[in-house]
């Protein structure tokens, strides 16, 4: 959840992680950059896999609900390929007007009962099962085992190694990984690698020496610091000591139920 009457309209920044999302407001929808321009994003809607940055701003007082689904995760709710969706962002109305009625009502009785955080969390995940349950999609044990390993080992592991841990060739991998992912398994991979940096440097902010920088991108996998500027400016559009002097990727900013 995001939840802010007077929020800034400075541009924020929206990572690749490697997760697609659905989101919902209950307040004024955000605006998204797209060819120069500013446009205001649906009420609801999927932001599939995204392989660059997205920017940002609010146009009004605003309350998200963000459901993050597991990389392999949104497809038993939507019911479509994922590959279908990357680097886009769709109405939630135009992929299943069954969800976007039942969200717009369970949102609507979370409004109506004061909107409690816990209590609108916890409502739609129970309809996030629901759907996922009645589409009667079963994950796939051979993708969820890849996916499993490439975040495990923070990208390290290569694509054939892991194809044949799970019984597939790497043609099959690569074919069902990017229907059920939207991406393929090496992007997947450098997006591991790229987050576990990006979350160690966040939280090193402090440490601004080069020679730091060079260490954790080893440590991560990294070959030398010029990797790794690369695929920060790829990911996030920016060199890593840049991004971190200025805006902070949006996502970090919700809030999270605390784990039962």
């Amino acid at each position: 959840m995001l939840e802010d009457p007077a929020p800034s309209a400075e541009a924020q920044r929206i990572v690749p992680d490697g997760r697609p999302e659905l989101i919902f407001n209950l307040g004024r929808p955000f605006e998204s950059a797209a060819g120069g321009q500013w446009k205001r994003q649906p009420q609801s809607f999927v932001a599939g896999q995204i392989t660059g940055p997205l920017l940002l701003r609010a146009d009004g007082p605003a309350k998200i609900l963000g459901i993050r689904f597991h990389p392999h995760g949104a497809g038993r709710v939507l019911g479509v390929p994922l590959d279908e969706l990357t680097d886009s962002v769709v109405a939630l109305d135009a992929i299943s007007a069954d969800l976007h009625r039942r969200m717009q009502r369970t949102g609507e009785l979370s409004e109506g009962g004061n909107g409690h955080s816990a209590d609108c969390l916890a409502t739609f995940a129970t309809l996030m099962a629901e759907m996922a349950q009645g589409r009667g999609y079963d994950d796939d044990p051979q993708i969820s085992a890849a996916v499993s390993a490439f975040e495990n080992t923070a990208g390290a592991a290569e694509v054939a190694e892991v194809a044949g841990q799970v019984g597939l060739s790497s043609r099959q991998l690569q074919r069902r990984f990017r229907r059920a992912v939207g991406i393929s398994p090496k992007l997947f991979s450098r997006m591991q690698r790229f987050q576990r940096v990006f979350q160690a440097m966040e939280t090193r902010a402090v440490e601004t020496q080069a020679l730091q920088w060079v260490d954790r991108a080893i440590e991560c996998g990294y070959y030398d610091q010029a990797h790794l500027i690369r695929d920060f400016r790829e990911f996030s559009g920016k060199a890593p000591t840049a991004l971190l002097a200025g805006e902070i990727d949006l996502a970090r900013h919700f809030s999270r139920p605390a784990r039962r």
